[in-house]
């Protein structure tokens, strides 16, 4: 029969090659006009991305998230299955959402009123 610490070494070792698997690159495009009665429109268009990613996670991160009744010479109830299941699923949302954070990005526009002044024949300012 398999010991406490050799379930909870196995349980570890399984859920954190899953979560290695998270790598998630999320984009987008920004589409933006800028409009002047005098001068004309400019336009952009500019591709965004950020990148989430857990790829070295260590198997500590999971370690004792097995039930506590789940050992040599006990009778296992389903509860405790389903609390373990349940307690690494939790935590690996955690984890997870602790890698997903806020991101910006910025991009300036220059207008076409501003363009024909910066690239005059006297030259780039």
């Amino acid at each position: 029969m398999a010991t406490y610490s050799q379930l909870n070494t196995n349980v570890r070792n399984q859920c954190v090659t899953q979560l290695r698997t998270f790598d998630k690159t999320i984009s987008w495009m920004v589409a933006a006009t800028v409009q002047n009665g005098q001068s004309g429109t400019a336009r952009r268009n500019q591709f965004l991305y950020h990148r989430f990613e857990y790829r070295n996670a260590n198997s500590n991160v999971y370690n004792n998230y097995l039930d506590s009744g789940i050992y040599s010479g006990n009778i296992i109830n389903d509860n405790d299955v389903i609390d373990s299941i349940t307690s690494i699923v939790r935590r690996t949302v955690d984890l997870i959402e602790g890698r997903i954070t806020n991101r910006s990005s910025s991009f300036n526009m220059c207008h076409a009123s501003c363009h024909t002044s910066c690239h005059s024949s006297r030259g780039r300012r």
